[in-house]
């Protein structure tokens, strides 16, 4: 959704948004040089400015930037600044409440206050879902450009460069790098591109993904515990063409310890190597107490990107690892976050993290 037309529709519904008897408001056409909006209110004699920034895309870099903008441009007494949107989940409202900033959404959602006047509706269901685009960052194979780039955030890449390194074609990667400088997510100068805010683009990532989109495999191994899990598959000669990474708790008890668990997820590359560790670790189906997940990747192109040998497994990349972690029901958010403490942040502010 274009900014003026969020500007048309916010407009066109601020009576509905704001529901306040004897609330008087007067829209100033024309835009600032320091806001989208400003819009004059005037309630039983109390008067103030709405200063309102428009956020036209759903992403975490340009939300932080107009938070910015608008705590910048609205310190005068007498302004309020309110950040709108098509629509802003309970997340998003979080951080403008954190950052002392008001918010509205076209959904109907509202928190807009200044002395005597106080509106607040929450709980309004998102009016405009996001249809994908077609280069969406975080689809299987344009998260090969994320997971290069966010190896090295510091590093400008050549396009034809990183088309050669991830082994894509550099039409699609000028275009890609196109919607991630647009997005807020990279920048472009000179032919190259370099990522920006790190954290930020996983925060959007891990509110893209869903680990349940995989084809999960659940089995039950005779074991007495998860280590010995383990180490029965560091018996076993797998072969060469059987794709497979530790991911979940089992990957990140390798590269990171931290929680306990009790199930082991892997990925496996086809239906292949599912037949493959099914005949070599006599697996059972099991709905109810499965051991051993074998998860057949919906990221087909990418998941197995940076995969590593760890204590003799392979385990998928850290970024991979991340993102699953984060929406895993036992502990994962946790877990993830450990991670990040332990690996990912000093990889993005230009350490090197741990070794492993």
């Amino acid at each position: 959704m274009q900014e003026k037309h969020i500007i048309q529709e916010l407009e066109g519904s601020i009576a509905q948004l704001l529901p306040v008897p004897n609330l008087e408001v007067v829209i100033e056409h024309g835009r600032s040089v320091q806001w989208d909006l400003r819009i004059k209110a005037n309630y039983l004699g109390l008067r103030f400015d709405l200063i309102i920034e428009v956020v036209p895309a759903n992403n975490l870099p340009a939300f932080r930037d107009k938070i910015h903008r608008l705590k910048s441009s609205g310190r005068a007494e007498h302004a309020v600044p309110v950040l709108v949107a098509p629509y802003l989940s309970p997340e998003r409202q979080s951080l403008c409440r954190k950052s002392g900033v008001y918010f509205m959404d076209l959904s109907g959602n509202v928190f807009v206050a200044h002395q005597s006047f106080y509106v607040e509706r929450i709980g309004f269901p998102n009016k405009y879902p996001e249809k994908r685009q077609r280069r969406y960052p975080f689809s299987d194979k344009a998260s090969l450009i994320l997971r290069e780039l966010l190896k090295d955030p510091k590093r400008q890449w050549g396009i034809r460069e990183l088309a050669e390194k991830i082994a894509l074609d550099p039409g699609y990667v000028s275009r890609m790098a196109k919607s991630l400088s647009e997005s807020g997510y990279a920048s472009r100068a000179s032919g190259k591109i370099k990522i920006l805010s790190p954290k930020e683009i996983l925060d959007d990532w891990v509110r893209a993904y869903d680990l349940k989109k995989n084809e999960l495999h659940r089995y039950f191994v005779l074991a007495p515990d998860v280590k010995s899990i383990l180490q029965r598959l560091r018996k076993i000669d797998i072969p060469r063409k059987i794709e497979y990474a530790l991911s979940v708790q089992a990957g990140a008890g390798l590269v990171a310890p931290h929680a306990v668990y009790k199930e082991v997820h892997m990925y496996v590359g086809d239906g292949e190597g599912i037949e493959f560790f099914k005949k070599e670790l006599d697996l059972k189906d099991a709905d109810q107490g499965a051991n051993l997940v074998l998860m057949m990747p919906y990221y087909k192109h990418s998941v197995f990107y940076d995969s590593r040998e760890v204590e003799d497994l392979r385990v998928v990349s850290d970024i991979q690892l991340y993102i699953d972690l984060y929406g895993y029901t036992v502990r994962g958010r946790e877990q993830a976050e450990h991670l990040y403490a332990k690996r990912l942040e000093m990889l993005f502010s230009g350490g090197k993290g741990d070794d492993r």
